[in-house]
């Protein structure tokens, strides 16, 4: 069972559409909606013009109120754990989580954050950080809490770290079980296990301990649940200390101090973070972050006058450019934040709601790793979960729709009680619209403007505007079936591809049907209807489609020729094959009868594969022409493939097997389920720790070096079994590869 630490304890929504220049960041606020979370918690959304546009998220915090702030961290500070996962755990204590933010910077191969760490008042890690503490009445604070920790014993006295991984420069490191159950450092270390009547520190406090035992040169030492572990490297830099810690016996006492700065004796909750960005009102500069001066995701937390509190974040990618650390600033500085700081940011930048009248926390930004870091810490803003009563708001969502003419929305009625818990929609829900046509609960969007829709229900009322959209931003084109944009199309000679548009408006995608776009193809190609059905000719040509909406139009390449392969016509995966074959990822050969084959069930070769695989990248492998391969077998690379196999080498996707001089690329041996979804995930990065091998039989044949790949690999179907088996081991079709590759995501 996994453990945490926590502490016991009128519908706004708006749609503006504003431009301007505010600041000096010249963050104009292109476009912004607002949800009123709970009574003192507000998600505020908008789009910046800054650069390439920059989408922003803001909660805003009025302490004293219906939510309580709380610094939470996983199972032990060692290790990290997502947002969703300590979401679902405070549910399950009673909690329901209104909004939270990524925290603190931590070590990411420990998860230990950097800076100091305090809940329910207890001391959980040392740190002397910039630091963002919240005290009793839910009110917080920013500044350096000047935390002392000093151990007195035989040697005299000395600077202590409070569950740290031991180093060579840092001493004397201290562990309770907040840390772990074991140290699980990298360094061998000497320890005393030391005995306590109190075992939770606080920022201020004597805690005498004695010696009960000693665990000598090792890196893996259990800690007592009834005290503490006193350790230090066995390579120290203070060889005097190790020499002294040394000549300590059982019996022998030592004594623990802890002092911190007065006003922050009263702190309950504390988070590290990294440089101060604003103070008194100015934005800083000159910032040492290694990252400082390029535009990522970040996250943040700043000071209002007033005493309210700002948790912010930027994203990027997603349409949104991403901040500097001095854009950072200089934004915080015009939401009038008197003093802000840096939290942790990246691919950790992420922050979480649950949308009044649901149930579900749902992640508000696009987090760049494409899904939730496991973080080191967060801030949660909760309030007890309580039983539902008499609906007392209605909330009409999406509450920040934009669409394009003709658009259509799905309109859905929600309601919450007097304290914010998602309650029973009165009965006969009314629902009319300006600007726009309903149907049910289906808006569709008139002409470009703003249009309005308004629900009514047990004598309540409420309303969002919609912002229609006369030319999006960016439009991209896909398959029907696939959400893969394309950059060029090949089809086959007389058949039809049903394409659909998906048009972007600041960062946003928003709302539209094939028929807000005109669709217009070149003649010798084929024909196009205005719901984007492309209907190829029966001659070889080659055209242009271009897909227009108000002043922004895309345009792609479009190519029709024949699929020449005999064995593939009436194949489960003639599609696939078809589709890779035209864009000249896959490849065939002449049979006996000189007709063109695929082999659609042979196996495939590793060569064969990793060849197929870098030419479905669109990888240039002539660069990688002089690459060495460290491959005792390189002879056996046949010349076709030799370039593509340097090419996945010097990528990071096909390492071979074995090591040293016994490394091998047996490159006319056939590949695996195992290797080929491993080398699939590593193209993308993709790894997962998910139990969602369970449901496989033979779940327990897979390779330990490829269960996180083939966990991700199923999680996105590109793997689905088979008779409720993987089979990891066994051979992959040249018709399954031809599946993967058409289901890999972008």
């Amino acid at each position: 069972m996994k453990r945490l630490k926590i502490g016991a304890i009128s519908a706004l929504l708006v749609l503006g559409l504003l431009v301007g220049s505010a600041g000096a960041a010249g963050s104009g606020v292109l476009h912004e909606a607002s949800l009123q979370l709970s009574g003192d918690l507000t998600l505020t959304g908008a789009y910046l013009d800054q650069g390439d546009g920059a989408k922003e998220q803001v909660l805003t915090y009025t302490p004293g109120g219906d939510v309580t702030p709380l610094v939470v961290y996983g199972d032990t500070l060692y290790g990290r754990s997502t947002m969703d996962y300590i979401q679902s755990y405070l549910s399950k204590k009673g909690y329901t989580a209104v909004g939270a933010i990524n925290a603190s910077f931590f070590d990411m191969s420990t998860g230990i954050p950097y800076g100091m760490l305090v809940t329910e008042g207890v001391l959980r890690t040392s740190g002397n950080v910039t630091t963002v503490g919240i005290l009793e009445d839910g009110s917080v604070t920013i500044g350096v809490p000047e935390l002392t920790m000093k151990l007195t014993y035989a040697g005299g006295t000395t600077d202590l770290n409070y569950n740290k991984a031991l180093s060579k420069s840092n001493g004397f490191c201290l562990y309770s079980q907040d840390y772990d159950y074991v140290t699980k450092n990298s360094l061998k270390g000497y320890y005393l296990v030391l005995e306590a009547a109190e075992t939770e520190l606080t920022t201020s406090c004597t805690v005498e301990a004695k010696v009960v035992d000693v665990v000598e040169n090792e890196t893996l030492a259990d800690i007592p649940e009834d005290g503490f572990l006193l350790g230090i490297a066995m390579d120290t830099d203070y060889q005097s200390a190790l020499k002294n810690i040394k000549g300590m016996k059982v019996g022998d006492t030592v004594t623990i101090t802890t002092t911190v700065s007065s006003d922050w004796e009263d702190v309950v909750y504390a988070v590290g973070g990294g440089e101060l960005l604003v103070e008194n009102g100015r934005a800083l500069s000159g910032f040492t972050l290694d990252t400082a001066k390029k535009q990522v995701a970040r996250t943040a937390l700043g000071l209002l006058k007033n005493g309210d509190v700002i948790c912010y974040t930027v994203d990027k990618g997603h349409g949104s450019n991403g901040m500097t650390l001095e854009e950072l600033a200089e934004r915080l500085a015009e939401l009038g934040c008197v003093t802000a700081i840096n939290l942790d940011g990246g691919g950790s930048t992420c922050i979480g709601v649950t949308q009044p009248g649901d149930t579900t926390f749902t992640t508000v930004n696009n987090p760049s790793d494409g899904k939730q870091r496991e973080c080191a810490n967060y801030l949660f803003f909760v309030r007890p979960t309580k039983s539902a009563g008499v609906a007392a708001q209605l909330y009409l969502y999406p509450y920040d729709a934009a669409v394009l003419p003709g658009g259509q929305v799905e309109m859905t009625v929600k309601a919450v009680d007097r304290n914010y818990m998602a309650a029973t929609v009165p009965s006969s829900v009314s629902l009319t619209a300006t600007g726009g046509t309903l149907e049910g609960s289906t808006f569709t969007a008139g002409s470009a403007g703003t249009a309005t829709v308004r629900a009514s229900a047990g004598g309540l009322q409420t309303s969002v505007s919609v912002l229609v959209v006369e030319s999006p931003s960016s439009i991209t084109l896909s398959r029907q079936d696939d959400d893969k944009a394309l950059q060029k199309l090949v089809v086959e000679n007389g058949t039809s591809v049903d394409l659909t548009a998906q048009a972007t408006y600041l960062g946003t995608d928003i709302s539209a049907q094939d028929t807000s776009f005109t669709w217009s193809l070149t003649p010798a190609v084929g024909t196009v209807d205005e719901n984007g059905v492309l209907t190829a000719g029966e001659d070889n040509a080659t055209g242009e489609l271009t897909v227009t909406c108000g002043e922004t139009s895309v345009t792609i390449p479009v190519e029709v020729k024949g699929n020449p392969f005999v064995d593939t016509k009436e194949h489960w995966a003639k599609d696939y094959i078809t589709e890779l074959y035209l864009e000249g990822v896959l490849q065939g050969s002449k049979n006996e009868d000189g007709e063109m084959v695929y082999r659609p069930d042979d196996s495939m070769t590793r060569q064969e594969f990793v060849a197929s695989l870098i030419r479905w990248l669109g990888v240039d492998s002539a660069q990688y022409a002089d690459v060495e391969l460290p491959f005792a077998d390189t002879d056996k690379i046949s010349a076709w493939a030799l370039q593509d196999v340097k090419a996945a080498y010097t990528l990071g996707y096909f390492t071979g097997s074995g090591s040293g001089e016994n490394r091998r690329a047996n490159p006319t041996a056939t590949i695996t389920r195992e290797e080929a979804m491993t080398i699939l995930a590593r193209t993308a990065q993709l790894e997962s720790d998910s139990d969602a091998l369970s449901r496989f039989s033979d779940a327990d044949s897979v390779s330990s070096w490829a269960k996180p790949a083939i966990t991700a690999m199923v999680e996105l179907d590109v793997i689905d079994g088979s008779g409720g088996k993987l089979q990891p081991q066994g051979n992959v079709t040249r018709a399954q590869v031809a599946k993967m590759l058409c289901t890999m995501p972008e």
